[in-house]
């Protein structure tokens, strides 16, 4: 077969569905990083402290969990696409409160609006695991996380000018404005997607509101669901999640520790978040590939692995280290996520993975939650390294469990 045609071989599933998801994702994360580069900034110029950072996490986190098992069992019974489009405009118009907001109230209440329209994930994770072919996963994954780093790349640099050329405060309000038109020109694409749930008996608009009246079904259709599929998803679900969970706390810290205590720029820390989206886009296509041949499960091992000497580095970086602690942090976070998408498609009935993914992201959530009020706890009162000295030492066993507890299956699922 000559180079021309093994590509197009290779790449022969970015059409319909998957390429509508992968053109809306380069609208919104072209867009969302650019106010997320200075959000922990922009909240304290609300009036917010450091735990009151923590409190706007968990109060997000806590309103992503609620709405995971009905999100689920929606997207199982009535189907993906529904779900998506219109949960997808919820979240553009929920922009609004971050762009107008007076103080850091306000973003509370758009964090938690926001957050409840992602009732949709699980029908979103569904529909891209379902328009995907087994044998094409790694690639699709790695693709996506590629595609998508590479375009937040321009984010971090434009956040830079804005704050420089505004202040935080406007120029802050100014990049939530461009992410409320970027996301509606996505919202309005993700219009054509087709459901890839044909088969469901109740299909068309769903009853939001009975969903979350029947509330308890819907818990423990999630919670029977795990006796449906392979030992290996749960520990997959506990594992990621746990390592997401303290990644989540960290993540709202690494700004402020960044130019508070490594002393750094703002506009050094727009380069370091610029660089990473960029250096760790190419590795992670060439991983797809190999994940497609030579298995999943090593490359997520690897994703854990990255993060230890990422930290250890980060403590007491320059701006040179920074740029290294990055580059490995930026990889671990786009090999876990591509992997960890593989193998949940490979293990998943297409039918369950719906409440599957709902059910186990209600209790990732749950966790993100109480982990985001620890580690800002950590930060101010005891001391601003622990989060990420934590986040170092959660490698060695939670590797551990996934090298022995999770394994691939013989026969993919389609």
């Amino acid at each position: 077969m000559n180079p021309l045609n093994s590509l197009r071989s290779r790449y022969a599933f970015i059409r319909g569905n998957f390429l509508i998801l992968l053109i809306s994702w380069v609208l919104m994360f072209f867009s969302g990083p650019i106010p997320s580069t200075y959000s922990s900034l922009y909240f304290q110029g609300l009036g917010a402290n450091d735990l009151i950072i923590g409190v706007i996490g968990f109060a997000g986190s806590m309103a992503l969990a609620f709405v995971q098992f009905p999100g689920g069992l929606l997207a199982d019974q009535h189907g993906r696409r529904w779900l998506v489009v219109t949960m997808t405009f919820g979240v553009t118009f929920a922009v609004a409160f971050f762009i107008l907001a007076p103080s850091w109230h306000f973003i509370v209440l758009g964090t938690v609006i926001q957050n409840f329209c992602l009732l949709y994930q699980p029908a979103l994770f569904a529909i891209m695991i379902d328009s995907v072919s087994p044998e094409h996963r790694g690639t699709g994954f790695t693709l996506q996380f590629a595609v998508t780093n590479l375009v937040s790349l321009p984010a971090a640099i434009i956040a830079g000018y804005l704050i420089l050329a505004f202040d935080v405060d406007l120029g802050m309000r100014i990049a939530y404005a461009i992410v409320l038109v970027f996301y509606l020109a996505g919202a309005v694409l993700r219009t054509k997607l087709k459901e890839t749930l044909p088969s469901s008996n109740n299909a068309g608009r769903p009853d939001l509101w009975g969903a979350f009246r029947d509330y308890p079904k819907a818990v423990k259709e999630g919670l029977q669901v795990w006796k449906k599929v392979p030992r290996a998803t749960l520990y997959l679900f506990a594992v990621n999640s746990s390592m997401n969970s303290i990644i989540a706390g960290c993540n709202m810290f690494f700004v402020i520790y960044a130019i508070n205590v490594l002393q750094v720029t703002k506009f050094q820390w727009a380069i370091v978040m610029a660089f990473m989206f960029l250096s760790s886009a190419i590795p992670t296509i060439l991983a797809g590939w190999r994940m497609d041949v030579a298995g999943r499960k090593r490359f997520y091992l690897l994703s854990f692995l990255l993060y230890l000497p990422a930290m250890v580095i980060f403590l007491r970086a320059n701006f040179a280290l920074l740029l290294v602690s990055f580059f490995l942090f930026g990889l671990g976070q786009m090999l876990q996520n591509t992997s960890y998408n593989s193998i949940l498609g490979d293990l998943t009935p297409r039918e369950l993975r719906g409440k599957v993914i709902g059910c186990g992201q209600f209790f990732m959530y749950i966790g993100q939650a109480f982990a985001q009020l620890l580690v800002a706890a950590l930060y101010t009162y005891v001391a601003p390294e622990l989060p990420f000295i934590l986040l170092a030492a959660a490698v060695i066993p939670l590797s551990t469990i996934a090298l022995m507890k999770i394994h691939e299956p013989s026969t993919r699922q389609v």
